[in-house]
């Protein structure tokens, strides 16, 4: 079984970035988890804000690296990319991550 990020597995190509942002823009991702599985996604190297899931705003916004998303949950989550590098996107069960559940997020 593979698992994907944007309909990609990472296996064999996880340098290549599938967001290329300027050092101090905001992004806004919106994430689908379509899998029957739960999914801990994990941003290294930036915190982010959940505002949205299933299209409903969250109470709280805390801001963190990881969020839970739930079978065939949408989550919206916001950071501003203001520390240059590339930085692995994935999830942190490690099974789905090996099987290609993984990107890159690079900011110049």
């Amino acid at each position: 079984m593979g698992w994907t990020v944007n309909g990609v597995t990472a296996t064999g190509h996880v340098h290549d970035p599938i967001i290329t942002a300027a050092r101090g823009e905001t992004l806004l991702l919106d994430m689908s988890n379509d899998t029957a599985w739960w999914h801990p996604i994990h941003l290294h190297g930036h915190s982010f804000r959940v505002l949205s899931r299933n299209g409903r705003p969250t109470r709280y916004r805390e801001w963190q690296d990881t969020v839970l998303m739930a079978p065939q949950e949408r989550v919206e989550i916001a950071f501003v990319a203001d520390n240059p590098g590339d930085w692995m996107f994935h999830c942190h069960i490690l099974e789905h991550q090996a099987a290609g559940m993984m990107a890159t997020i690079r900011v110049n």
